[in-house]
């Protein structure tokens, strides 16, 4: 035996080494010593630790120990790299080498190469990773198929594709361009998160700056054959695409295509340099392919559905008039009849119930709407000044005239003059005024010669001038000749279906006058801006929403917004009875479920046949 271990162990084909009790090498076959490129004297006698370790002392768990103290076989794994920079993976053997009583007195290792059978594991690994990836993958795009089918919002398609996009990109920005109905420019694509709406309205500003919205949507006119495009070290990409990739270390886009026409473009870009697989951007594009029909068809939904809203909107609103109550519907009318005619208009009604906003609108729907709109507030001057500030004045009329200066009406001329609070002028300016609208013509303070003006008047107050004239204040010659056609504004509390109308309209205004991104009221904020009576009208309610939507920081306007009168009328309006307080909840949840009554009755945990009842009993209706 002792003859023939030399032999063996010399010609053995895996590496071979033998250590004592104090590490040191003992043997080493030829295989071990080529495997490293050593020589014998480079090995025998030293330490395992400090030659193949470049350690100073014995590594800790050290496995030699091991076996020289349990006697038993050790297996390990360990990755070496080699003197020309290669690395091997073997597999190392320890095994104790016995006396007759059974002592460890040495340890023969036997290092096999395992590289191949490595590689080959990870690459299946990899395949199988792989495998499992595109088996995520197609479960994904079918349930992104059946979310597809559920959609009816371009809003929450997107969303459901960003979430997609980053659970197979973490990390990554998504763009998606979509061109309008025409295909002439492309859509903002306003409501959506503000992760999908920033970035791509700010690259859709930066196209515009540099004149690259035409080619882009010449780019996607015509395409029978849609071409990933992905980022480059020769950064040959078209234009447009170079503007939008800036900012991104890596990127790709896939025109969106539909019927071999562009319908938009996708674009996902990343901040980190990345490779993408074969796998994730054959994914995208079939992604991309599965759901363009349904974004073109939702494209043309909701281009539709802002159709619709425009026409009820102008139905909603009459220039800068807000409201679509029986009420306003008539005052509507009554501008439209009086537009065309050259009569004198009388508009009465309650401070801030938009008077001077009618006068506008009959004006700028007449035939003098390129003509001015002179503004004069009677109840602004006193009596003296305001004959000066209507008809003008000579130069040297009275102290301090030092040049001649045109009047409002003068001013008018072509166009239409409103006189605000008519009410207040003095006896006589009344007098001068009735000469006025008798035959056109005026003299200047201080003048002789007789003026033509081509002036149309409008007039306002919130006095009843019937009353005025009983009482001596007012002549009525001049009360007849103004009041040809009355258009009467009613109070806000006789137009309360009107205030959310309002409100929203103030809030959109003010919110973008902030720079705020302030989008509802709450339920209870709406129910105090309905509960209240508005003795200021419509121009208090805007001031309480300008209020609420400088304190508030969020996006949602609450109670504790409004301003301190309205907290306070809530708290007053509080009623003791169960009967009031039921009666209010049950028809705050029902506006809120827009009168949906199973959804109302699912909101109040009650069934529909108790809430039913109660609607019979409370009386309730819903607003038309």
């Amino acid at each position: 035996m002792p003859e023939i271990f030399p032999r063996v162990f010399e010609s053995f084909g895996d590496p071979l080494v033998v250590y004592n009790r104090d590490y040191q090498i003992l043997r080493v076959n030829q295989a071990l010593l080529s495997l490293y490129q050593y020589e014998p004297h480079d090995l025998l006698g030293r330490s395992c630790y400090e030659v193949f370790h470049q350690r100073s002392e014995p590594c800790p768990q050290c496995h030699i120990e091991e076996v020289f103290q349990s006697g038993l076989p050790q297996v390990r794994g360990k990755l070496i790299t080699l003197p020309d920079g290669g690395q091997r993976h073997l597999e190392i053997y320890s095994y104790p080498v016995k006396d007759g009583q059974g002592e460890t007195l040495q340890v023969l290792e036997h290092g096999r190469d395992v590289t191949h059978r490595r590689i080959m594991e990870a690459d299946l690994a990899r395949r199988t990773q792989e495998l499992q990836k595109t088996q995520a993958q197609m479960e994904m795009l079918f349930e992104v198929s059946r979310q597809v089918g559920a959609t009816d919002y371009l809003k929450d398609l997107l969303d459901s594709l960003h979430e997609v996009t980053l659970k197979i990109m973490p990390g990554s920005d998504f763009l998606c361009f979509l061109l309008d109905v025409g295909g002439h420019n492309f859509l903002t694509l306003e409501g959506l998160s503000l992760w999908l709406e920033e970035p791509l309205r700010a690259v859709l500003k930066k196209l515009e700056r540099a004149g690259l919205i035409a080619d882009f949507v010449r780019h996607l006119d015509h395409i029978p054959h849609p071409q990933l495009i992905i980022s480059s070290p020769e950064g040959n990409s078209p234009t447009f695409l170079q503007v939008i990739s800036q900012g991104y270390a890596s990127w790709f886009g896939l025109p969106i295509t539909r019927q071999e026409h562009g319908i938009g473009y996708f674009f996902l870009g990343t901040p980190d340099s990345r490779e993408f697989s074969q796998t994730d951007l054959h994914f995208f594009q079939a992604l991309v392919a599965q759901i363009a029909g349904h974004l073109r068809a939702l494209v043309l939904h909701e281009a539709e559905i802002r159709q619709l809203r425009q026409q009820v909107a102008e139905k909603t609103s009459h220039g800068g008039i807000i409201g679509q109550s029986k009420k306003m519907q008539e005052v509507y009318e009554l501008i439209d009849l009086v537009s065309g005619s050259e009569a004198t208009v009388l508009i009465t009604g309650e401070n801030g119930t938009g008077k001077e906003l009618v006068a506008q609108a009959i004006h700028q729907q007449s035939h003098r709407r390129r003509g001015p709109f002179i503004v004069a507030n009677c109840s602004a001057y006193s009596p003296t000044l305001l004959e000066s500030e209507l008809f003008g004045y000579e130069k040297g009329a009275f102290t301090g005239a030092i040049r001649r200066k045109k009047g409002r009406i003068d001013r008018a001329h072509g166009g239409t003059l409103f006189l605000d609070e008519i009410g207040d002028i003095s006896p006589a300016t009344q007098i001068l005024l009735l000469r006025f609208l008798q035959d056109h013509i005026f003299e200047r303070v201080g003048g002789e010669e007789l003026i033509e003006a081509d002036v149309r008047v409008l007039a306002a107050t919130n006095k009843n001038l019937f009353r005025e004239v009983e009482a001596g204040r007012f002549r009525d010659d001049l009360y007849y000749r103004l009041n040809v056609i009355t258009v009467h504004l009613p109070l806000l509390r006789e137009r309360k279906e009107d205030i959310p109308l309002l409100a929203q309209h103030f809030l959109k205004k003010y919110s973008l006058k902030e720079g705020k991104r302030v989008a509802k009221f709450s339920s209870n904020a709406m129910q105090a801006l309905m509960d209240y009576e508005w003795p200021g009208n419509v121009r208090q309610l805007e001031n309480a929403v300008s209020h609420a939507v400088i304190l508030t920081q969020g996006e949602v306007i609450r109670g504790r917004h409004l301003p301190r009168f309205l907290r306070e009328a809530t708290d007053a309006s509080v009623s003791p009875s169960l009967a009031d307080n039921e009666r209010r909840l049950i028809l705050r949840v029902l506006t809120e479920a827009n009168w949906n009554k199973h959804d109302a009755a699912r909101r109040l945990q009650v069934s529909r046949s108790t809430l039913y009842s109660k609607i019979h009993r409370y009386g309730l209706e819903k607003t038309k």
